[in-house]
């Protein structure tokens, strides 16, 4: 078939004249890979992924890659408050890449950090920090220091 431009119709970009909390709010909806990918759009988006207030990360394979790009992102992530952030794990996953992504994070001011670990193992061990909301599951062994607040749990 003919494209739209070929056939005269008139292509608008409705997306980018919406505001701006509404458009953080629709890219807080897809995975942070997708919201990344935005940024080649234009130089009004070039920087927009930045401000997204939740972040969603799922590993496919290459862990050391994985912890790379979450790392980068979080890094390069400009928003003031970080509402969430989602690390889905599907490998093997050395305890050292959970601080690391839990210590960045942190600097960001997470509120909720969910750490979803699918493992053929469960020696794996999250220190706790200070968050509002700290979220984990399936096999999980969590090692406790002994500084948390009583009401923590």
């Amino acid at each position: 078939g003919e494209s739209l431009a070929k056939r005269g119709a008139v292509i608008e970009d409705r997306i980018s004249d919406l505001p701006e909390h509404l458009i953080l709010q629709i890219l807080s909806l897809l995975p942070t890979k997708l919201v990344i990918a935005t940024s080649v759009l234009s130089k009004q988006w070039r920087s927009v992924w930045k401000m997204v207030p939740i972040l969603q990360f799922e590993s496919k394979r290459n862990i050391r890659k994985f912890s790379e790009d979450v790392c980068k992102s979080l890094l390069s992530h400009k928003a003031p408050v970080l509402e969430s952030l989602h690390l889905n794990v599907n490998e093997n996953c050395e305890d050292v890449y959970i601080g690391i992504w839990a210590a960045i994070a942190i600097t960001r001011h997470v509120r909720e950090l969910l750490l979803h670990l699918r493992f053929s193992y469960s020696d794996s061990r999250v220190a706790c920090f200070v968050l509002k909301t700290l979220k984990l599951k399936d096999c999980v062994l969590i090692d406790i220091p002994s500084k948390v607040p009583v009401g923590f749990w």
